[in-house]
């Protein structure tokens, strides 16, 4: 039969919704230190989101597969003057370390990035 299929628990999603805005260089990084290692990114199926900016006023929206992200600063969608600013996250892929994932992300906050000293 077609429509038969096993479903495969290691397959799970998991997501994110901070308010506020995130830093960019440490988004990057995040980003970056997913999809640099092979294992992980092959496990990533999936993932997208859209970011409120510290510092910008477009909405930053990117989406990913595996070790191959794409995402910009959107032309047409700013965030208006009163909008509450925030940001939303969703992975999909195997064996997910959902604590993990989600801490990686909200360390990205503005609020909970420091500036360097020095």
């Amino acid at each position: 039969n077609l429509l038969e299929h096993e479903h495969d628990s290691s397959v799970t999603s998991c997501s994110s919704k901070l308010a506020g805005e995130v830093v960019f260089c440490r988004f990057e990084r995040y980003i970056r230190s997913l999809i640099s290692k092979a294992e992980s990114a092959r496990n990533m199926f999936r993932y997208k989101g859209v970011l409120a900016i510290a510092g910008m006023r477009q909405k930053f929206v990117f989406q990913g597969v595996h070790m191959t992200f794409s995402g910009d600063f959107s032309d047409s969608a700013e965030w208006k003057d009163g909008e509450e600013r925030g940001c939303v996250f969703v992975f999909i892929g195997r064996d997910l370390d959902h604590g993990t994932l989600i801490r990686g992300f909200e360390d990205c906050a503005a609020e909970a990035w420091r500036e360097p000293n020095g």
